[in-house]
């Protein structure tokens, strides 16, 4: 039976936090699917997982099977994985391709997602007229790419990605994003609400305890909660940089135009519904979380240089040593989530007591999460 969000009170979950049953329902993750990730921008990938001309990645987000590509050009596009003639998966994993080629009827697409040919389809009669194939495309999703990361809006309704995103891009002003640098992409999966893994990045008050190897207690206590709009909320350490242990032996460039004040400064958000970044003045981490079921998500992680000065030789060992202490702070959190999933979403869970010190931001991702989902609620029934 599907969960009444409507009785869900806000005013205790801002207490105790979300009921159990919302990180377990699937009947729930299907109408947040509808309702948040198709409505919304949510990113899908990271650029650079397509860094070359021809490369064609599949990503799923929800039920939705889509298609990135980047072109001769370099220009990236998204699709469905869709084949318009019986709607065939075109490609099943990350690659480089010239054409896409359905596997079920040979139908060509190029990566731009115009029809090339589709064999004998009008029998031995005649072939397709440059009309035909200009209707039989693959069916093109709305995008945007921002640092490096692409967002897509499946509903095509949604407003426009500069205004969704222009709190943060006046916060960030001094940093910039180009050139970001990639070190490293990886992927995991975790047996877990997707709320879950937004939850936890969210949340400074686990990370000396989880990742004491990289993080200590005082570093975390000077946090301040920032809240840009409904949908940005993060956390700022004014000198996080500094106060915490060196993630390599040897300092890495900063940010070409950083200011003086923003030297030693983190900055954390979570971009709702499922995007996570980390900027520091050396380094920048996005977390893609795509979720496919309610108990079930998987990750995308990628790193960057917050300067291109960093990919030069003389820092290899040091690129190597950042990419191993994050990617094992993350691994740790992904152990942490999957017991959680078990945990959070029993009947124990549903005393919580949250804390004015360290889950406002948290309170402030729930809240936006019941409010959208209550409006969809009540728009539905109307």
């Amino acid at each position: 039976m599907l969960i009444d969000v409507i009785a869900i009170d806000e005013n205790t979950t801002q207490t105790q936090g979300l009921p159990p049953s919302v990180f377990k329902d699937q009947s729930l993750f299907q109408k947040e699917y509808e309702n948040l990730f198709k409505p919304g921008w949510v990113s899908v990938a990271s650029g650079q997982q397509i860094p070359n001309p021809g490369d064609v990645l599949p990503i799923q987000i929800g039920e939705t099977p889509l298609l990135i590509t980047r072109n001769s050009e370099g220009d990236i596009s998204v699709f469905y994985n869709v084949c318009r003639h019986k709607g065939a998966p075109l490609i099943d994993g990350p690659c480089n391709k010239r054409t896409i080629v359905c596997p079920y009827h040979r139908w060509t697409f190029n990566l731009q997602g115009q029809l090339k040919g589709a064999p004998v389809l009008n029998g031995d009669k005649r072939s397709l007229d440059k009309e035909e194939k200009e209707q039989m495309g693959l069916i093109p999703i709305r995008f945007e790419l921002w640092w490096d990361t692409i967002f897509v809006n499946l509903s095509g309704d949604a407003e426009p990605f500069s205004q969704f995103i222009k709190p943060l891009d006046d916060l960030l002003k001094d940093y910039g994003s180009n050139p970001l640098a990639s070190i490293s992409t990886t992927e995991y999966q975790s047996d877990s609400n997707w709320k879950l893994a937004v939850d936890n990045f969210l949340d400074g008050y686990h990370v000396p305890f989880v990742h004491s190897q990289a993080v200590t207690i005082p570093s975390v206590l000077g946090h301040e909660d920032l809240f840009l709009s409904d949908d940005i909320v993060g956390m700022k350490l004014a000198n996080g940089a500094a106060d915490k242990p060196a993630k390599t032996d040897k300092p890495l460039p900063h940010f070409s135009h950083l200011t003086q004040d923003n030297i030693g400064t983190q900055l954390w958000f979570g971009i709702f519904p499922n995007t996570l970044l980390f900027v520091d003045p050396v380094w920048v981490q996005m977390i893609i979380v795509r979720p496919e079921s309610a108990t079930f998500c998987r990750e995308t992680l990628t790193l960057y240089a917050a300067n291109p000065d960093t990919l030069n030789e003389q820092y290899t060992s040091q690129r190597a040593a950042l990419s191993d202490a994050l990617n094992e702070v993350n691994r740790q959190d992904i152990e942490l989530l999957d017991k959680l999933q078990v945990t959070r979403s029993s009947e124990g869970a549903a005393f919580g007591r949250l804390s004015d010190v360290w889950d406002k931001v948290n309170v402030a991702f729930q809240q936006t999460w019941l409010k959208k989902m209550k409006n969809s609620t009540v728009s539905e029934s109307k």
